[in-house]
């Protein structure tokens, strides 16, 4: 998967509750910096999730790039230290897209979850 596609999943996972605060955009921040994304592609990416431009989130090849990507997902989605129902939900679908084993999606949404 490309970094900008994995890029395009971590933020359409991010603003599955309708809106990024500081901890989620400074993980995005980060993860764009690792990707090697500049900062303008990040924020051109960020920008097309948010008008609806981009919407489907890619699933990668291999089961250990899966449960990387679901794993930084949830840091992301547990970054401001609450997980809405919606962010719930999301992270449940995602597992399921992703066959992601019930054990992880259960560490996933554990209050102890240590990412």
């Amino acid at each position: 998967m490309d970094p900008e596609q994995y890029f395009t999943n971590l933020v359409l996972a991010a603003m599955v509750d309708g809106e990024l605060d500081e901890s989620e955009v400074a993980l995005l921040e980060r993860h764009a910096e690792n990707l090697r994304l500049g900062q303008e592609k990040a924020q051109e990416i960020l920008e097309r999730v948010h008008s609806g431009e981009l919407s489907e989130f890619v699933k990668p090849r291999s089961p250990e790039a899966r449960k990387a990507a679901f794993r930084a997902v949830v840091r992301i989605l547990r970054a401001d230290r609450k997980i809405t129902r919606r962010e719930q939900a999301m992270i449940h679908v995602l597992a399921d897209k992703m066959e992601i084993p019930a054990d992880m999606v259960d560490a996933a949404l554990s209050e102890r979850w240590e990412g």
